[in-house]
């Protein structure tokens, strides 16, 4: 059963912060055929690496999330790690090279 959980924005800053792992948050709408598909890959993710933590923010229900991060279309992936911003995509990837984001931005002595 996948583990990504939906996101308020309320609650955005704070699990943030909490989960100072390694962290993809997903924006997305579910008007939106590239963010179904995103959806169903993020979803084997969250159950096939524990050290990842999957959280999802509908735009439709977020707006000042979207003028925070510059956010014009999706679906768009923030990749976090130890609670700062490391990368962001957008449009849809395959699996193995969301997975690789977190590998390659590790490795480099500098993100973005």
């Amino acid at each position: 059963m996948s583990k990504v959980v939906h996101l308020s924005e309320n609650l955005f800053e704070s699990t943030i912060r909490e989960n100072t792992g390694k962290v993809i948050i997903d924006f997305w709408a579910p008007w939106c055929g590239p963010c179904r598909s995103l959806g169903k890959i993020l979803d084997e993710i969250s159950i096939e690496c524990e050290d990842i933590k999957i959280f999802k923010v509908n735009v439709d229900e977020c707006s000042s999330l979207l003028e925070d991060f510059e956010i014009s279309s999706i679906p768009v992936m923030l990749f976090f790690h130890g609670g700062k911003l490391i990368d962001q995509t957008v449009g849809t990837m395959i699996k193995r090279d969301i997975i690789a984001k977190f590998l390659k931005k590790l490795d480099s002595s500098s993100f973005f």
